[in-house]
């Protein structure tokens, strides 16, 4: 276990984490341009650094013994104790900052889900009768003359 090459894990991963955040800010703004391609596309880029994420993940494990970053501060010299601690809280931030991203677009699919179902509910909804038609049970009272409202006799 040497710690360098931990710290040199760390690094990729921020970066990592980094380059997610950017693709969550991006995803934003496709989907508010309602791109399905540029989505698709940005979802693929996303599965590639998450399966990234999770094999440094993987391997920082390994070489730690299954420590956590701040286990191994107390260990750590000065220095490597300095670096360890700002790449946890570079992580943490970045983490927080992909998960509040992706909270955000989380409701602006489902405005355009909900969107998208009022408008195919509009247009596929069977018409209504709109024509006046007059009752065939009602009958008219054909003894009493009918009167219009202007008088031709004059």
């Amino acid at each position: 276990m040497s710690i360098s090459t931990i710290i040199n894990t760390l690094e990729k991963l921020a970066t990592l984490h980094d380059y997610l955040y950017e693709l969550t800010v991006r995803k934003a703004d496709v989907v508010k341009s309602n791109s399905l391609e540029d989505l698709q596309e940005l979802t693929k880029e996303e599965k590639k650094f998450t399966k990234g994420i999770y094999q440094l993940e993987q391997q920082r494990a390994a070489q730690s013994g299954g420590k956590t970053v701040s286990e191994l501060a107390e260990e750590a010299n000065e220095t490597e104790r300095e670096s360890l601690l700002h790449l946890k809280d570079r992580l943490t931030s970045t983490i927080q900052s992909i998960q509040q991203q992706n909270e955000l677009n989380q409701q602006l699919l489902n405005q355009s889900l909900q969107f998208i179902t009022v408008t195919l509910n509009t247009l596929t909804q069977e018409p209504s009768a709109v024509t006046y038609e007059k009752g065939a049970n009602i009958k008219k009272n054909t003894t009493t003359p009918t009167r219009s409202m202007f008088d031709s006799k004059a």
